[in-house]
């Protein structure tokens, strides 16, 4: 007789076979042997998965961190229901170890009150100790996948995600510098991971300043101001605000190229 089940993001997976087609149901099979995998602690390689699952090994890459990703947010969910269950079995209405023949000892405010807050407040208090947490700060996520995929030094996640929180810039723009950077010939051999990019400000070198770029049709030199956003023409009288995400479309379309002055 079998006695052992499984519990894992069935959620996710539905959301796979619904709205993704055959390709979908490809990839939730893919997460539920990776999943079934990390539970019995069967370690396999991306060379491995991409055979397995018949894909390439750069989509491969892809799939596993995003399955990364959602088995992380859901075992959080779970750490959430077992602090919210305690709490409501610690604060029953059955007698304390401060009751003696049926009398209770006083309880200063509404007893009440104090028994349906505790679930909740077991739950805020939760999630105040991790709002530092990276597993929910999908711009961090993002930034280290990107960082990830162009370079094997990625360094540790919670120490990227201390000095993450101390940089104020456009995560778009960190993006694209952290390609820049990573694409750079000069920094070929003595790459930063992406802890010491962040904490010793490298990405300010990188920074869109003076760039080409290619908009309806027209090549344009001239400068980008990344707080105010506003590109200067050069060569004509051109200026307008371009967004840190247009920019990295841009970038992608191979229609932006950055110069030094």
């Amino acid at each position: 007789m079998r006695m052992n089940y499984k519990s894992y993001p069935t959620d996710y997976v539905q959301e796979l076979n619904a709205n993704r087609g055959v390709t979908g149901r490809k990839k939730s099979r893919a997460f539920m042997e990776y999943w079934n995998d990390m539970e019995h602690g069967e370690h396999n390689s991306y060379g491995f998965y991409a055979k397995s699952w018949d894909i390439s090994k750069s989509t491969c890459f892809a799939w596993i961190e995003e399955f990364m990703k959602e088995a992380e947010l859901f075992l959080a969910h779970w750490h959430i229901r077992n602090k919210q269950h305690y709490s409501y079995a610690k604060n029953q209405t059955e007698r304390q170890p401060n009751e003696t023949n049926g009398y209770k000892a006083q309880n200063i405010g509404n007893v009440e009150d104090t028994q349906e807050r505790q679930p909740n407040e077991a739950l805020n208090i939760y999630n105040n100790n991790n709002t530092k947490s990276w597993t929910f700060d999908k711009n961090f996520i993002d930034l280290y996948f990107i960082y990830g995929a162009n370079t094997k030094f990625k360094g540790r996640k919670d120490e990227a995600f201390e000095e993450f929180q101390h940089v104020n810039i456009d995560i778009n723009l960190l993006k694209l510098a952290s390609v820049k950077y990573l694409h750079d010939p000069e920094t070929q051999g003595k790459r930063y991971n992406l802890t010491n990019f962040l904490k010793n400000e490298i990405y300010l070198s990188y920074m869109p300043k003076k760039i080409r770029l290619v908009l309806d049709g027209i090549s344009r030199t001239g400068t980008y101001d990344d707080k105010t956003m506003l590109f200067k023409s050069e060569s004509d009288s051109f200026v307008g605000q371009i967004s840190a995400a247009r920019l990295v479309e841009l970038y992608e379309a191979k229609a932006l190229d950055f110069l030094k002055f």
